[in-house]
């Protein structure tokens, strides 16, 4: 009979705990620790040879397990308290379509952990994300930790299984790079729970990012197998995440027309409705509906003038959130508008909250085009 409850349980009591001696133990933040208002984006170093070769050895024995796929899910009373736990999760709304959600949930994670258990980076992964994460992200990185209950409604943890990211250098829908999630890992995310995990070795910290990518496991019934949105033979674009352009100059110029763009492109409608200058909006104010990936609703978009971005506040950050979108939520990537826009649109959103940047004048709102709808 499988350990699955049993193992689960022992997982979260020691997660608990590991979480709460972390949490008295770990040094105070810093601006240094967070930098929240980072101007430059140093490029991440690429990831190891051995950390990359051991996932690649876990992708092709999980390769190999196609056409075993029910080895690799849960069934009958293991799938009862897994989809059990997965609506007993904090914020998510009790009328959830379970069908939207069970190729995530219903795969076994005990399984998936067996395909890598000589396989030294992704083991020592493992062991970190029970140490470090698992009080958040849950002991299998499903988003329902045992203390989620305790965060604010809308900022919930993110559940790993599902392979979606806000802060990525590539194109919306796509899976960030190795060097992406090394960026989130070591910077944390600014305005939320998470810290910066600085103070793990860059070893560990890429350890950390090969462990990630594993739980990001679908059950792809159509193709009969377990699928991992990682593994290079489930991207159908092979293009690389495209370069980030020199960024011009700011001036009063580029402001005025980021203003300008700003309301055309009916950013307005979520981050600004009648209020006089951009903030955080509620859901009943901005007209917006947005849920994370597990239909737990999001109370607020983003406030502009506060400065605070989770994936940070250097322009190139706020040009990759523009361009390629967060992937969760109603704001769409804007990508297909000319990049003169979209580092204009990186002035304007910064100069409403640097006070050294020029500011776009009143009449630049008489110069926009009606804004376009909002997104469904």
């Amino acid at each position: 009979m499988k350990t699955y409850w049993y193992l689960a349980i022992g997982l979260v009591s020691g997660a608990v705990v590991a979480a709460a001696i972390w949490s008295w133990s770990r040094p105070t933040a810093t601006a240094d620790t967070y930098q929240p208002r980072l101007e430059a984006d140093p490029p991440p170093p690429s990831p190891p040879d051995w950390a990359v070769r051991d996932f690649n050895a876990f992708l092709e024995r999980l390769r190999a397990r196609a056409g075993q796929r029910e080895s690799l899910l849960l069934h009958r009373d293991h799938l009862e308290r897994a989809e059990a736990a997965f609506k007993g999760t904090a914020g998510v709304p009790a009328d959830v379509q379970l069908q939207m959600h069970e190729p995530f949930f219903a795969v076994d994670p005990e399984a998936i952990y067996a395909l890598y258990a000589d396989l030294p980076t992704l083991e020592r992964g493992l062991a970190l994300f029970q140490q470090n994460c698992a009080g958040c992200h849950g002991s299998f990185g499903r988003g329902n930790g045992a203390a989620t209950r305790e965060w604010f409604v809308g900022n919930y943890p993110r559940n790993f299984w599902y392979g979606k990211y806000k802060s990525r250098s590539t194109p919306y829908a796509r899976m960030p790079v190795d060097g992406d999630l090394f960026r989130t890992l070591t910077r944390g995310m600014y305005g939320s729970s998470m810290p910066s995990f600085r103070n793990l070795s860059e070893d560990d910290r890429w350890s950390l990012v090969q462990f990630l990518k594993t739980l990001a496991n679908f059950d792809d019934e159509y193709e009969n197998k377990v699928a991992n949105r990682f593994d290079p033979e489930e991207d159908r674009s092979k293009q690389p995440p495209p370069a980030i352009g020199q960024e011009p100059p700011a001036s009063l110029e580029s402001v005025t027309r980021g203003r300008i763009v700003f309301i055309e492109q009916a950013c307005v409608s979520c981050h600004q409705g009648n209020k006089p200058k951009p903030v955080g909006l509620g859901r009943w104010e901005g007209n917006f509906n947005w849920y994370d990936e597990m239909q737990r609703p999001v109370a607020h978009s983003r406030d502009l003038t506060s400065g605070v971005f989770r994936s940070g506040a250097a322009s190139s950050d706020i040009y990759r959130i523009i361009t390629y979108g967060p992937n969760i939520g109603p704001m769409p990537s804007y990508q297909n508008i000319p990049e003169a826009d979209r580092w204009a649109l990186v002035h304007y959103v910064r100069s409403t909250y640097k006070s050294d940047y020029p500011q776009a004048p009143a009449s630049a709102d008489a110069q926009a085009k009606t804004p376009r709808p909002p997104p469904p």
